[in-house]
């Protein structure tokens, strides 16, 4: 079978990775022992240990070596042919690599293809399912109830990636060069949340140890090279152990090195806060005095959160998710862009008077004027970037029958359509980008936030079993089955560019 790589198939059409040469594997064992001994190429032997059927464990075994020597081959080939930049392992028949995978507890029970699926663009690793903060347009629906991987689960898919891409001596197991998505920053980061807070993240050893989100976008940055992104709702200024918190995470990704594990670090400020659309319940209603209490809690919790935050106001990476409904939305006069530039306005002003105390008093964050100035020039620039996009997913179309709000929506339905029958033809060639969800019990989603498929990939971590929260907008009652992702490979000579293009 040769290796099919279809966007850029003239290239590499004739390599054959049947073909290349590689020594065959011998093997000696000893029943009565429970060891074998593997005589490979590049070593003398190695020693194993096997339970039950030794037969088939060798047989592993051997396919381990066999698959190692592919690999080497390939890599010579992509240095002689300079194929390294344009390297996609989704472009390559996956069979002669059948065995890679041996002993890697997290992908036990899966296959090459599966495996190179649930990779590619892996966008996500969900180590916590569910969020408080209940923000009326949540495109994940996110609800109170939790769930969360151990420490130890969360390392098993870490390390369980970053042995994968050792084997494949460093070549690209993400499809971080897939062309569509070559310069997009979102395509290159595998976020650690799906519908919770970052600043809730926080996971557990067996021992009871708390891990952070310093700790585990080093993990996820050392073990797999992929960067995450921050991103926060704030939190209740109040709340000490947030706050403490949060002026860890400022300090620490204030400092260059730790900033390079993110791609964004992100701040969402918008009209769909529960305390402030609270306070326009109030304010309906006609309870003056409540609407402007919450109003205000809204208000200085968001002003404490950017303050917390100033010493990254000026880092490229660090972003304001400004949101609301366009200035032509009918009846959304308290959540249109009128509404949104009236509360910037408002936080800024309480921002800009922490600041001035800040370096009247303490000096915490603000040096001198110079810096003040500085740090309030960036935080105006980027609160004045409001986006009006919103899309159907999570609670947003009940959010807008409550307050009889009418406006577009960016809608999914049909492309999912389109998704859907390109899946079953195509099964993981499938030429729409979709990304990679891990949720908490290791099951595997495609998904583009807006709509799930869900499939019957699976890691291999402990609590595979642990119940967890359903994820929002599944599409209809297609699943990506294992028999459409072990499809025998057949030649797809069209680049992605000129099928993409087409469509």
């Amino acid at each position: 079978m040769k290796i099919q790589l279809y966007t850029n198939y003239t290239t590499y059409k004739n390599f054959n990775a049947n073909n290349a040469s590689a020594k065959n594997c011998s093997t000696k064992y000893s029943a009565a022992a429970g060891t074998a001994t593997i005589y490979t190429p590049s070593k003398n032997y190695q020693k194993i240990s096997f339970n039950g059927n030794p037969f088939s464990e060798i047989n592993n075994i051997i396919k381990f070596f066999r698959a190692k020597r592919k690999v080497s081959d390939l890599k010579k080939y992509m240095e002689i042919t300079n194929g390294s930049n344009n390297f996609v392992l989704r472009e390559l028949a996956m069979e002669p690599f059948e065995g890679l995978q041996y002993g890697i507890d997290a992908f036990k029970g899966l296959t090459m293809k599966e495996i190179q699926y649930l990779c590619e663009n892996l966008h996500v690793i969900a180590v916590k399912r569910g969020c408080n903060n209940m923000c009326g347009y949540c495109y994940a629906d996110a609800k109170p109830s939790e769930s969360a991987m151990s420490w130890e689960d969360f390392t098993i898919i870490t390390r369980g990636m970053k042995t994968l891409k050792k084997r494949f001596k460093g070549l690209d197991i993400f499809g971080e060069n897939f062309q569509i998505s070559k310069d997009d920053i979102l395509y290159r980061t595998t976020e650690l949340f799906y519908d919770s807070d970052c600043m809730s993240l926080a996971i557990k050893d067996k021992k009871g140890r708390l891990y952070d989100f310093t700790e585990l976008a080093t993990e996820l940055y050392n073990s797999t090279g992929r960067r995450t992104a921050f991103d926060t709702s704030g939190w209740n200024r109040n709340n000490p152990v947030m706050q403490e918190r949060a002026e860890k995470y400022a300090d620490y990704f204030s400092k260059s090195e730790n900033m390079e594990k993110l791609n964004a670090f992100n701040i969402s400020f918008n009209v769909f806060n529960a305390s402030y659309i609270a306070s326009v319940k109030a304010l309906k209603n006609g309870d003056t005095q409540r609407a402007n209490r919450l109003r205000e809690r809204f208000t200085d919790n968001m002003a404490n959160t950017l303050f917390t935050f100033i010493p990254l106001v000026d880092n490229s990476k660090f972003g304001i998710l400004v949101r609301c409904f366009d200035s032509n939305a009918k009846n959304a006069k308290h959540f249109d862009r009128k509404a949104m530039e009236s509360l910037i306005k408002e936080v800024f002003s309480k921002v800009e008077k922490l600041c001035k105390d800040d370096l009247a008093g303490e000096q915490k964050y603000i040096k001198s004027q110079d810096m003040l100035d500085y740090k309030l020039a960036n935080l105006f620039l980027k609160l004045g970037r409001i986006d009006t996009g919103l899309n159907s997913s999570g609670r947003m179309k009940s959010f807008m029958r409550e307050f009889n709000i009418k406006a577009p929506l960016l809608e999914y339905d049909k492309l999912m359509e389109k998704v859907i029958s390109d899946l079953k033809e195509k099964g993981r060639y499938h030429k729409f980008l979709m990304l990679r969800l891990i949720d908490t019990d290791g099951k595997v989603y495609h998904m583009n936030y807006a709509r799930f498929i869900p499939t019957e990939t699976q890691l291999n971590i402990a609590g595979k079993d642990t119940p967890v929260p359903k994820l929002a907008n599944l599409t209809g009652d297609f699943r990506i089955t294992k028999e459409l992702l072990n499809r025998p490979e057949v030649f797809i000579i069209k680049s992605a560019r000129q099928s993409i293009n087409k469509d």
